[in-house]
């Protein structure tokens, strides 16, 4: 069984999967805009060059999504 749940109006997402007796659970939350400044140190911050990942991530979504404008994006915690 899976169950999947986005509601807009709460910042987060629930996935739940049982298969047999085993059952596993992922839980997405969104990260407060008071949070959002150290999420990219905080989870990214080994990674040599970290920094340029997020205008990265915004240059490809530009070239690939012809309605892609720009905008703020939800950051989520899993």
């Amino acid at each position: 069984m899976t169950t999947s749940s986005h509601n807009f109006t709460t910042p987060s997402v629930s996935v739940t999967t049982a298969s047999g007796n085993n059952q596993s659970q992922l839980v997405a939350t969104i990260v407060p805009d008071e949070q959002r400044i150290s999420f990219w140190p905080q989870h990214f911050g080994l990674i040599p060059q970290w920094v340029t990942l997020e205008p990265r991530v915004f240059g490809w979504m530009d070239r690939l999504c012809e309605d892609y404008c720009g905008g703020i994006w939800n950051l989520y915690t899993l």
